[in-house]
């Protein structure tokens, strides 16, 4: 599996504050767009991370893009959700 991308968030076991702390630690690092993407079960715990950020930074936090989709892993089809967030200020 290819290392994630530096502005590619993957949910996964942390708390939905700790991956909204990540996404605004890339924005601070001057990344403008970061994509938050869950798979399976992670896919709610991604949308809950969209809305606190969306709750902490208001306006200045731009929805651009939700990709759902599914990849065939292992033989098995694993949907997963893409949401691309832009920081404007």
């Amino acid at each position: 599996m290819a290392a994630p991308a530096d502005n590619v968030v993957v949910i996964g076991k942390k708390s939905v504050p700790d991956y909204v702390l990540e996404v605004i630690l890339k924005f601070n690092e001057g990344i403008d767009e970061v994509v938050i993407k869950g798979r399976g079960q992670m896919i709610s715990k991604a949308v809950d991370v969209y809305n606190a950020l969306k709750s902490k930074l208001g306006d200045s936090l731009q929805l651009v893009s939700v990709n759902i989709d599914s990849d065939n892993i292992g033989g098995r089809l694993v949907s997963y959700i893409e949401i691309r967030v832009r920081r404007t200020i």
